[in-house]
């Protein structure tokens, strides 16, 4: 059984060999695995859409056959708006995005209507049938489920256990009738097929008897949403499915959406990727600042500019203007200037603040995911590292940070050798890493998070706390509120706050931008900017690698555990063996 303390791969390590992800076009259809919900009976999903043409875009329109109907529902946090929704309908049968930046209410939203927290005024009717004040597990039984953006699998029960729990109505979860299994044997026989048709649907049955805990993200996510099918709902909400995941699993999870509605299920799901969202959606819903400011098919959403401000950001597609090229090229410049013209030797050792040097790491024992890496970071210098999903990029920020033992080569901070060394002994030594998930305590308020940040540090909090809210002037406003209640965005800007409050002289960051909008993203590249600027030297894996090379001065790109390429962040983003590896399917290079 996995403990808290069990190393757990991302997508980027999943160990090759494993059954590519996707649909098992084998495996029995919905209509054959789940029973039919009277509310789904004939539907026909083309004609479902086919309806929505004559629909006019505007906010709260109302809906040929609306599944899902609410009125005035709002929702305050310490006087935050994060709810304000006049009317807004959800037609049946179709796959309606709900898209907006971070912040806009969209997870709230869910939250609400899903059972799981309580509305300060406000009604919705599902088929008919009013839900306001109705608990979550109720909200389920009544064909209405969804999903986390954050993962909720059972890690310490099996893929199969997990898929059990997820059907309804079971015997067996009576308390007398627990121990006359006579009574539960048979329909537990009959959710066990169910889960293993799902299971094979999902590519995911050849890892049945796994724990949990021990799953990808993605196949977290996969896991997930398989789980929430074993309701036989009507409605299922996807919140933000495909975060965080590789996009490999984003074409596997993408074409089980669209398989979905393809077989009459209506379909709700929160996301920031643009490109998914025209790709695979009906109909589009924006929201901002809590209520709902566009609505209609993807390709007007794409033509409103009231949107383009508030969810893509008026700039995010622009270059860096000469000046800001200018200034993150600078730096690089001036560490490499005093050198002889075509000098290729090695600089010495001392010139470098971290240093990595043949790194052989892994989570399986036998199973090298690093295979020789190796990185040199100056003294305030920001580094990008890159590469295809796989190449091992958070394992090597995970490797530096001593969350994964290091089987063989060397890491030396300032000199010292540092390989393997525990995190909190990294951290007294300055430092710092934010990692993708799970970056935040979400019982705890901002200021908390914040404390937390000093516990081994000798720094005065005030202080501190000045220097960070300087840099995130949100956390200052937001110190009483709890991490928990906030967006994806703004958690992010407390773990990066938070790893800031120790002072760090080296910064690890986790793929910062995953999960957030384009809006978003830019803030989050601009503060790293000024956190490098103020002397703090980074080292940043990022998806998103257009920005990622603009912003650093060097940049690294691993591929399957190795450097293939290395050099200026400009120069690789340029490079044409570079956009042959990676960025050719991931983004567009003028």
């Amino acid at each position: 059984m996995p403990d808290d303390n069990t190393p757990v791969a991302s997508d980027d390590e999943v160990v090759a060999g494993d059954p590519s992800p996707g649909i098992d076009h084998e495996a029995p259809s919905l209509g054959e695995l789940l029973p039919t919900p009277a509310g789904r009976s004939g539907l026909d999903p083309r004609a479902q859409a086919a309806a929505l043409l004559d629909v006019e875009p505007v906010p709260g329109v109302a809906k040929p056959d609306a599944a899902l109907v609410v009125d005035n529902v709002r929702k305050l946090f310490g006087g935050l708006k994060a709810v304000d929704v006049d009317h807004v309908e959800f037609q049946r049968g179709v796959i309606t995005a709900l898209i907006g930046p971070n912040g806009a209410g969209k997870t709230t939203l869910f939250n609400l209507l899903t059972g799981f927290d309580t509305p300060d005024t406000g009604t919705w009717q599902f088929d008919g049938k009013e839900l306001g004040g109705v608990r979550a597990h109720k909200v389920a039984r009544a064909g209405m489920v969804r999903t986390f953006q954050l993962t909720k699998a059972l890690s310490k029960l099996t893929v199969m256990e997990n898929m059990r729990l997820g059907a309804t109505g079971q015997i067996g979860e009576r308390f007398l009738a627990a121990h006359m299994p006579w009574r539960w044997r048979s329909q537990e026989a009959e959710v066990t097929t169910r889960a293993e048709g799902l299971l094979k649907r999902f590519k995911l049955d050849h890892m049945t008897d796994q724990f949990a805990g021990t799953l990808s993200g993605g196949q977290r996510k996969l896991l997930e949403m398989s789980r929430a099918l074993m309701v036989a709902p009507d409605v299922i909400m996807l919140d933000e499915p495909m975060a965080g995941v590789n996009p490999a699993l984003t074409q596997s999870l993408l074409e089980h959406v669209k398989s979905l509605r393809d077989e009459g299920m209506t379909v709700i799901f929160v996301e920031h990727d643009m490109d998914m969202v025209m790709d695979i959606s009906d109909w589009v819903v924006v929201m901002a600042e809590g209520g709902i400011i566009a609505e209609g098919p993807p390709a007007s959403i794409g033509e409103n500019r009231q949107v383009v401000d508030a969810y893509l950001g008026a700039h995010h597609d622009e270059d860096l203007t000469d000046e800001e090229e200018d200034e993150t090229s600078r730096p690089v410049a001036l560490a490499v200037k005093d050198r002889p013209a075509g000098d290729t030797t090695a600089p010495a050792p001392d010139e470098f603040l971290l240093q990595a040097s043949s790194v052989i790491a892994g989570y399986v024992p036998g199973v090298d995911i690093l295979k020789g890496c190796n990185l040199e970071l100056r003294d305030g210098e920001f580094i990008g590292i890159i590469g295809p999903n796989g190449a091992g990029k958070s394992t090597l920020l995970k490797s530096l940070f001593g969350l994964i033992p290091i089987r063989d080569g060397s890491v030396t901070l300032r000199g010292e050798t540092i390989t393997s060394a525990p995190a909190h002994k990294l951290v007294a030594m300055g430092v710092g890493y934010v990692p993708q998930i799970n970056n935040v305590f979400p019982d705890l308020t901002v200021e908390e998070n914040l404390q937390m940040g000093l516990y081994l540090g000798t720094h005065p909090f005030a202080e501190r706390l000045d220097v960070v809210c300087t840099l995130f002037p949100l956390l200052g406003q937001r110190r009483k509120q709890s991490a928990g209640s906030l967006s994806g965005g703004e958690r992010q800007m407390v773990a990066m706050g938070r790893a800031m409050m120790s002072d760090p002289s080296v910064l690890l960051l986790d793929e910062p931008s995953a999960g957030l909008s384009p809006a978003l993203q830019d803030e989050v590249f601009v503060r790293c900017r000024e956190i490098n600027a103020a002397g703090v030297s980074i080292v940043m894996v990022e998806q998103n690698a257009r920005r990622c090379l603009q912003v650093a001065h060097r940049g690294y790109v691993l591929d399957q555990g190795t450097n293939a390429y290395e050099g200026r962040g400009r120069d690789l983003l340029v490079d044409p063996k570079v956009i042959e590896l990676y960025l050719g399917t991931l983004a567009k290079v003028d």
